[in-house]
């Protein structure tokens, strides 16, 4: 049979196309009908629009490159990843309005172990990893059942790459998606638009996550509003392009092609640059200004390669991220040095205790302050932090022994200047460290983790989180040392249960801090984290009772009446309320009047306040006469 002569259109269909249906749309047009089995009828340079499934314009697609066929789709219920990669959205006589009027852009052919590729090849068996579906976009609650199904059994698998200049790397990847743009990608259009249609290069983007918590962060990333950027992408993500790519697996790998499941040894990625003469879709975004590139990219950010890969292959992603042995043993060498009283240690101890000490008896905040940046306790907790999660008895031992040494120092200090100075009255700043409660644990807490993780980070200042730590140590030490000085045991009492309340705390904080960010295994882990959570619920016992008493002393001074109102024939001003808990209740008021109460005033307002309370009261009231 003879070739059939060019016209406006070929409209090339399979048996599903039901002319009638489309009479409304074809009448208007000048377009011929082909079958799909007339296919090589059409002659090289013809304008065809297709009406197939994704197999057969797959198919099709080494005859259309050889005739140079100026091809656009049609919304055929069996091509949506066709329609995706194009652009084709909307009905039958939208796009042959829109085809009419454009003019036919070179576009890159993407070709998958010699099979075509519309919208990308997926790798491994990440679930969140799926084509784009343009027609049937994916949903944030779709694409986190995806990334959480499975989750316990995430486990990174072997690969090895190489591009087309010889490029070579062996790594460790959870899965991987090879797309020839950004308009067909496996995560629909969360990627900016970097990737041309024809640039000549094929992207293959790697995620491996060293951990679950990494995993999800990286998930988090793709379900929160707006694009991510492939010149600062996650660290858990790599970005490979060139004109091809050869991957290879020693047991081979199932990898998605379209969504076509398929099990290969290898796979060969070639890009075909400006070999598809396209219709564009009406929702394809092409960039003005795409050239061919022989640039190659090899980004490879926090993924494991070579000997990293290699210890992280075949097992299931832990929770917490492992550091490397590099990263590790630089900051187990400083944790150690820290972990001894130096005499710079203990110089610097009995400086910021004698200035903490001066604070507390000038009852100022600004020099306390100043002792808190002076004092160097931060170095041997964040060593005993490290010591309880790796479970390292000389570790251990070393910190102890110097925050005794440093304890001695500051009790020392405390009690010596207690002797010393003519003073035997507690100041606001010494009352605030004596009645500890659970926020002083919650304050301990934040500041172990504060400085746990400025010191496994280089690029953060410690000494910042050095203050963090001693505003919750020194304080409460140089009064429990004047507590002792003086003799009050229930001050030196609180201001010891506050420095221990601390320094578990911290501890706790810091070490738990290490383990997620994988200085130390949870099974090394879990003892010292035991010892320190025991100690620290005996430790929350009293707490929780002084806790419980001051959210109890709120709710019963707000009751207090207070303010301006009318007391029998004087009007009276109420203020500076406090409630101290006893049987009966003590309520300590201030009176201000324009004329002297009697004693009837006074109890009038013992019996307002009482029946305000429902509680039997002893009155303790200053009254004051204000003109």
């Amino acid at each position: 049979m003879s070739a059939i002569e060019t016209e406006a259109f070929f409209l090339l269909h399979d048996s599903s196309f039901e002319t009638e249906r489309a009479s409304s749309w074809l009448q208007d047009a000048s377009i011929s009908l082909v079958p799909f089995s007339d296919r090589d009828k059409l002659a090289d340079n013809s304008r065809v629009l297709l009406w197939l499934g994704d197999e057969q314009i797959r198919d099709l697609a080494t005859l259309a490159l050889q005739r140079q066929w100026q091809i656009g789709l049609l919304p055929h219920p069996d091509a949506r990843q066709a329609c995706a990669a194009l652009g084709a959205k909307g009905d039958p006589a939208q796009l042959l309005a829109h085809y009419a009027a454009v003019e036919p852009i070179g576009a890159d052919a993407l070709f998958c172990n010699g099979e075509l590729v519309f919208s990308s090849v997926v790798i491994g068996s990440v679930l969140s990893l799926r084509p784009y579906d343009i027609n049937r976009p994916q949903t944030t609650w779709s694409l986190l059942r995806g990334a959480l199904k499975g989750l316990g059994q995430l486990s990174l698998g072997s690969y090895k790459l190489t591009t087309a200049k010889d490029q070579g790397v062996s790594l460790a990847a959870l899965g991987m998606v090879a797309v020839a743009h950004t308009q067909s990608s496996l995560v629909g259009r969360r990627f900016d638009e970097n990737l041309s249609i024809a640039d000549g290069r094929v992207s293959l983007l790697a995620i491996a996550p060293r951990s679950i918590l990494a995993y999800l962060w990286f998930m988090l990333h793709l379900i929160m509003p707006g694009r991510i950027s492939l010149s600062a992408l996650p660290g858990s993500l790599a970005l490979v392009q060139s004109q091809r790519l050869h991957l290879e697996a020693q047991s081979g790998f199932e990898y998605l092609l379209d969504g076509k499941p398929v099990h290969a040894a290898e796979l060969e990625l070639v890009v075909q640059p400006e070999r598809l003469c396209l219709l564009p879709g009406p929702a394809l975004v092409t960039r003005e200004d795409a050239s061919v590139s022989n640039k190659e990219t090899l980004r490879l950010n926090h993924v494991p390669v070579d000997s990293a890969a290699r210890a992280l292959i075949g097992k299931h992603l832990p929770l917490f991220n492992h550091a490397s042995e590099d990263e590790y043993r630089e900051l187990f060498v400083s944790l150690r040095d820290n972990a001894t009283p130096s005499s710079s240690f203990q110089v610097l101890m009995v400086l910021s205790v004698m200035l903490a000490l001066a604070g507390m008896y000038a009852n100022s905040a600004p020099v306390i302050i100043g002792a808190m940046i002076l004092a160097p306790l931060m170095a041997p907790i964040v060593s005993l932090a490290m010591g309880l999660a790796r479970s390292e008895p000389n570790l251990i031992r070393g910190s102890v022994k110097t925050l005794a040494v440093g304890t001695a120092w500051g009790l020392g200090c405390a009690v010596l200047l207690a002797w010393l100075m003519p003073f035997d009255i507690a100041t606001d700043e010494m009352k605030s460290r004596m009645s500890p409660n659970l926020l002083d644990l919650f304050i301990a807490v934040i500041s172990g983790v504060a400085g746990a993780y400025a010191h496994a980070k280089d690029e953060i200042a410690k000494s910042l989180a050095g203050v963090a730590i001693a505003v919750a140590l020194v304080p409460p030490l140089s009064v429990a040392g004047i507590g002792l000085g003086w003799g009050d045991w229930d001050m030196a009492r609180g201001a010891l249960l506050l420095l221990t309340t601390n320094l578990v705390g911290i501890s706790l904080a810091a070490s738990a801090t290490f383990l997620v960010l994988g200085f130390a295994p949870f099974t090394r882990a879990s003892r010292g984290l035991a010892v320190s959570l025991m100690i620290a619920a005996i430790v929350s016992v009293p707490l929780y009772i002084a806790y419980d008493h001051l959210i109890e002393r709120s709710r019963l001074q707000e009751r207090v009446p207070a303010g301006e109102f009318q007391l029998l024939d004087q009007k009276v001003q109420v203020g500076e309320v406090t409630v101290t808990l006893a049987n009966p209740l003590l309520v300590s008021v201030v009176v201000s009047s324009a004329e002297r109460l009697e004693n009837t005033h006074l109890d009038e307002l013992k019996r307002m306040i009482g029946e305000q309370l429902d509680r039997e009261i002893l009155l303790d009231a200053q009254l004051n006469i204000r003109r």
